[in-house]
């Protein structure tokens, strides 16, 4: 019997005119071939199932961790032993060109919010682009709601570059920065961005907040968005630093807040004297 080396075997042909059987049994190979395929095409998949089943398993096992903002820091409630609020802006003539909000509900709202950040003892900062120039001096309601809160003149567009006003905000000594501003795409949300930064955890007051457009209340919310820093409104700012319905400030701040259904509620209960 002669024996086919590899090159004659490709070719099935030994000294080019005689053909040789092959050294197995063609029956032979093919169930090879069958059972080598099946055992590819069975194992395998066993064993990447295998795999991702342990993988599963691990990661069950795993203990679940808080929920955490985008920016992938833990996100935590407002503290009011550890806030600041940072009013930026709200000056009569930006009020004249806001139109994402009816400029009353927003004088109301900053205001409202100032009030019950006197009441829980939280420092309050506020800012003023060039008051005595073309944006014109902050809104008296706001003033007259902080007496002896200096308003800080700055020519600065974004409030953390001013040196006053970032003194002001580290003395506090305080992480988390409660911001509103008119506008909201640059007052409020320039020096958010600046401040998560630094190191600092900023919140955004919407409805404290105005702008001139739609377009670019949606340009600002995105970017803050995108940063990982929250947005609130006044009222749950209020009661998140409040913290409970029992604290003898709550009367008061519900009274700041000035919510009608929440007047309500405490005047009928100081009138059934319970």
């Amino acid at each position: 019997m002669i024996h086919l080396n590899p090159a004659q075997m490709c070719t099935g042909r030994s000294g080019g005119t005689s053909r040789s059987p092959p050294p197995y049994p063609i029956r032979t190979l093919i169930k090879t071939m069958k059972i080598h395929h099946l055992l590819k095409a069975v194992v395998l998949p066993l064993a990447i199932v295998s795999a991702s089943a342990a993988t599963i398993r691990t990661a069950s096992a795993a203990p679940a961790t808080n929920a955490v903002a985008p920016s992938g820091a833990p996100y935590s409630l407002l503290s009011r032993d550890n806030t600041v609020l940072v009013l930026v802006d709200h000056q009569v003539g930006l009020f004249t060109g806001v139109r994402d909000i009816d400029t009353g509900e927003l004088r109301h709202n900053v205001v409202a919010l100032a009030k019950t950040a006197k009441t829980l003892g939280i420092p309050v900062i506020v800012t003023a682009t060039m008051p005595d120039g073309m944006w014109g001096p902050t809104i008296p309601e706001l003033t007259a709601a902080l007496p002896g809160v200096p308003v800080i003149s700055r020519t600065s567009i974004n409030a953390w570059d001013d040196p006053n006003v970032r003194a002001a905000i580290e003395k506090t000594g305080r992480k988390q920065v409660l911001i509103a501003g008119v506008s909201l795409e640059v007052c409020a949300t320039f020096p958010a961005l600046s401040l998560k930064a630094a190191g600092y955890d900023p919140r955004v007051v919407l409805d404290a907040s105005g702008t001139f457009s739609d377009a670019k209340r949606t340009v600002g919310l995105q970017r803050l968005a995108g940063a990982g820093i929250p947005v609130t409104d006044y009222a749950t700012a209020g009661v998140e630093m409040l913290h409970g319905n029992d604290d003898p400030k709550a009367q008061q701040v519900y009274a700041d807040l000035d919510m009608p259904f929440a007047n309500l509620v405490w005047q009928l209960k100081n009138a059934s004297g319970k």
